[in-house]
């Protein structure tokens, strides 16, 4: 698996693990007086997100990969990777999970943030 596809499998992982945290954030918003604004901001982000997350699966699709299966335990969170054919495991600590759906989240807030392409430099919009 080359690095290009490697950062690409990286990006459906995120989005797919950023919309699963926005969905349940989504849930603690009763508490805030803003709710209403909130809950459309998420909804926009998620509905955004979404289809960012099927274009990336449509380009891994085009190039013969899937992202299978992922097993997780208390530290580490493994991704089952099928690639033509041949089985490829992706193996990520939690914590660095956590850190990159942090970053995803500041995107989309429109803060600094650090992508896959720029490592530890800082982005900004």
């Amino acid at each position: 698996m080359n690095a290009a596809i490697s950062e690409i499998i990286h990006k459906q992982i995120i989005l797919d693990l950023t919309i699963r945290t926005l969905e349940r954030e989504r849930k603690h918003l009763d508490d805030l007086k803003m709710k209403n604004a909130f809950e459309l901001w998420m909804e926009a982000k998620i509905k955004e997100l979404q289809q960012d997350l099927r274009a990336v699966k449509y380009e891994l699709g085009k190039l013969g990969v899937k992202v299978q299966s992922e097993k997780w335990d208390s530290t580490f969170t493994e991704y089952t990777i099928l690639e033509r054919g041949a089985v490829y495991q992706k193996r990520y600590s939690n914590i660095a999970l956590r850190n990159w759906t942090d970053e995803e989240v500041k995107r989309l807030l429109g803060l600094e943030h650090r992508t896959v392409e720029s490592g530890n430099t800082k982005v900004t919009r």
